[in-house]
């Protein structure tokens, strides 16, 4: 690992020019930016790369002229220690990323990759994947992809020394656009998914500009040693991975905290085609991730994932919006705020939606009329959300600039007010009225609802959150168990239909051989005790022919029934006939031969008297008089 040096401590950058016109200072001639990656850390914002426009200033302060499109060159820094208004006073700086002999390059400049926090005793911030934007390929300073041993680069906050890390063994392409978070408790990123390009080292350059490759799995970085891994995401996305989206961490959920996924675009691996915003994540469900999972063996490498659904404002699905999380004072919700997004038909979003936990219910505290995507959002303080960027158009060149004319704004969190002026306050942060009147409590918290409408939709997700709340119609086990994906409820739910299988035909042979003794009294008397079953299990005590015989599997031991084995589930797609009735299951009961109208009962072969010693019984049909 080398070290790069900035080349000057810390200034704003000086203008550069096209043509001898054209001013490039990407914070005095700032028009729009987005698509960027920004991290807070020790009272300082750091906006890196995206997409950026530029138009000429006079001197009288006022933007005139050409609009030039090209990217955001340098590392800005917004100093969040002391008062500002961003229309008059903000504090903010750029930095040039230099280049070094040793290298054969700078620092990236990219779009849509992940800036990560590290830990609290790390003073480095991380820069994660990300691609070349191709928007202006003459633009000054432009530089193509690089190799793939450059994915991963570190800035520290105190030095401005950058460094790099070669993770190509765990990482064979560099992502960009997929959804990322972080357990700084944990020293831990994550980023899901995401896709290739042309853009995304030099491994890719001869990729079409229209060629976008979604990627499946889940990148999770320790560091505490700079390492990574990829693990498998399968179960969650089955055949189509997800980009623009994002993902959320909540400490203090279960063993290790959770993951939530939120939104975004999905398509088939195999689909290589650039198709706009491909099929939108409805944002009626959203899905969790269980980080303890990645510490237990016995769970396979891609972890646990479950499936919740939401009720309440069910947000328009979108991409490329902006997420951070707020808790209530006494923990007893966990609110991330959603803002902005771009979705169908180039529909532009300016409105805010609180997802509430453990209720899941979308509440609507905000409504605008100047959409933009592309943003990043972060919280400042107890009770502030900055915002960062964002585009209202397609075309940079005709969208016009941002009103917001350094790319900030704030917000307040609870009384959901914007302002160009931000105050470094530790006054706590109140619950919003709009998301109490939804899940009940007070400005404190005291939420009341404190599982979804009608119960978790999964048992492992319901104990996450320590609740008991269940839906009665959904015990199953976790999304991902679909796939190599897997968790511990899903074994045990396996397990248990398994052991619930054996102990059902355990049962059965146990009534074959009291039946076997008491055939005769069946003839002449009513026999008072009746085995009943429910659901698709009835079938099993159907034969599925004539002269078939059924048989236990293997040699493996029977178990005695008791309460609490599962009622096992079984497809009954291959068997020819289909109960009737539900009383004298098996053994009278009136079932309906296929090609034959006609009653009949299941009679034991009374020819062989010491067939109930062996383990195959032979039955034969016979029409009722």
């Amino acid at each position: 690992m080398l070290p790069f040096v900035t080349a000057f401590a810390a200034s704003l950058v000086a203008y550069a020019t096209v043509g001898q016109s054209q001013q490039l200072d990407p914070i005095v001639n700032y028009c729009v930016r987005f698509d960027h990656q920004s991290v807070v850390k020790n009272n300082t914002l750091y906006i890196d790369g995206g997409k950026e426009s530029f138009i000429n200033v006079n001197g009288n302060g006022t933007q005139e002229g050409d609009i030039t499109v090209g990217i955001n060159e340098y590392l800005i820094m917004v100093d969040l220690s002391k008062p500002w208004d961003w229309k008059t006073n903000v504090s903010i700086k750029a930095l040039a990323k230099p280049g070094m002999p040793e290298l054969p390059t700078s620092p990236p400049v990219v779009s849509r990759g992940a800036f990560y926090y590290g830990s609290d005793n790390d003073p480095n911030i991380y820069l994660w994947g990300g691609t070349t934007s191709k928007v202006n390929t003459s633009f000054p300073g432009f530089i193509g992809p690089l190799p793939i041993t450059f994915t991963m680069w570190s800035f520290n906050t105190h030095s401005h020394v950058w460094d790099h890390y070669d993770l190509s063994d765990s990482v064979l392409y560099r992502p960009s656009s997929g959804a990322y978070a972080e357990a700084r408790d944990q020293h831990r990123s994550f980023y899901l998914n995401g896709q290739v390009d042309s853009g995304s080292s030099t491994q890719t350059m001869s990729l079409s500009l229209d060629t976008k490759i979604f990627q499946e799995g889940m990148i999770v970085i320790d560091h505490s040693n700079q390492t990574a891994k990829n693990i498998s995401t399968k179960g969650l996305v089955r055949d189509k991975p997800r980009t623009r989206g994002r993902m959320q961490y909540i400490s203090s959920l279960g063993s290790h905290g959770i993951l939530v996924l939120i939104g975004g675009n999905e398509k088939k691996v195999t689909d290589t085609k650039d198709q706009s915003l491909g099929d939108l994540v409805p944002m009626d469900k959203v899905h969790v991730f269980d980080v303890s999972s990645l510490y237990d063996d016995r769970i396979n490498a891609g972890g646990s994932w479950y499936e919740q659904s939401v009720t309440g404002d069910i947000p328009e699905k979108r991409v490329d919006f902006c997420i951070m999380l707020a808790r209530a004072i006494d923990t007893s919700s966990a609110n991330i705020y959603m803002y902005g997004g771009r979705g169908e038909n180039d529909v532009f979003f300016d409105d805010i939606h609180v997802l509430s936990m453990p209720s899941f219910t979308w509440t609507k505290v905000y409504q605008g009329n100047s959409g933009r995507y592309g943003q990043t959002c972060h919280r400042a303080g107890a009770r502030t959300m900055i915002s960062v960027g964002g585009a209202s158009g397609t075309n940079m060149n005709t969208s016009g600039c941002d009103w917001q004319n350094k790319g900030l704004n704030v917000l307040d969190l609870s009384t959901i007010n914007w302002s160009t002026k931000y105050t470094p306050t530790t006054e706590d942060f109140a619950m919003p009225t709009a998301v109490t009147a939804r899940i009940g409590g007070n400005a404190q918290g005291n939420a009341t609802m404190l599982a979804p409408d009608g119960g978790f939709d999964q048992v492992g997700l319901a104990q996450l959150f320590g609740s008991d709340s269940i839906k009665i119609s959904n015990t199953s086990q976790p999304a991902a168990a679909a796939g190599p994906v897997a968790d511990r409820i899903r074994r045990a739910i396996i397990a248990g239909s398994v052991v619930g299988g054996t102990v059902f035909l355990g049962l059965a042979l146990a009534i074959i051989w009291f039946l076997r003794h008491l055939l005769y009294h069946i003839w002449i008397g009513d026999l008072t005790q009746r085995i009943e079953m429910e659901g698709k299990g009835k079938s099993m005590s159907e034969l599925p022919d004539k002269g078939v015989f059924w048989e236990l599997p293997g040699n493996a031991p029977v178990e005695l029934w008791s309460p609490t084995s599962p009622v096992p589930q079984v497809d009954t797609a291959d068997f020819k006939h289909e109960t009737k009735s539900d009383r004298d299951l098996g053994w009278r009961g009136e079932t309906e031969c296929e090609g034959d109208a006609s009653r009949t009962e299941c009679v034991i072969d009374e020819r062989d008297k010491d067939s109930m010693k062996s383990r195959h019984t032979q039955v034969t049909c016979k029409e009722l008089d």
